[in-house]
């Protein structure tokens, strides 16, 4: 089995690749909220409450953010996983269009 993460800025399309996975027969994904390095260290100052100010005046919202996706597969979906995702996103070796990776899975429970 592989734990597959897919981290996107274009948060627009994870209906869709959620659904296109579905289509695939991939089932039981996660979807969190993501904020990458980059975003957290521009907001960084030595005062907290500082950054927490910035964010509220400036209307930032959690939703412009980016959503990480993860899914465990069986090692025969993990292409079909792949293609279900790239068939949405398109290319992800351009800039800024997403980090998609598997890690295997030692163990699992409760994951059919």
């Amino acid at each position: 089995m592989q734990l597959l993460f897919l981290v996107i800025k274009r948060i627009e399309l994870v209906d869709e690749i959620m659904r296109s996975l579905a289509q695939a027969g991939i089932r039981g994904g996660t979807i969190i909220d993501s904020v990458g390095m980059a975003k957290s260290i521009s907001t960084m100052d030595n005062l907290p409450m500082i950054g927490v100010l910035r964010s509220i005046l400036s209307g930032e919202d959690a939703a412009q953010k980016g959503k990480t996706i993860f899914v465990a597969v069986a090692d025969d979906q993990v292409d079909v996983a792949r293609k279900a995702i790239t068939d949405v996103t398109g290319d992800l070796s351009q800039p800024n269009a997403g980090v998609l990776f598997g890690v295997p899975i030692s163990f699992a429970e409760g994951v059919n």
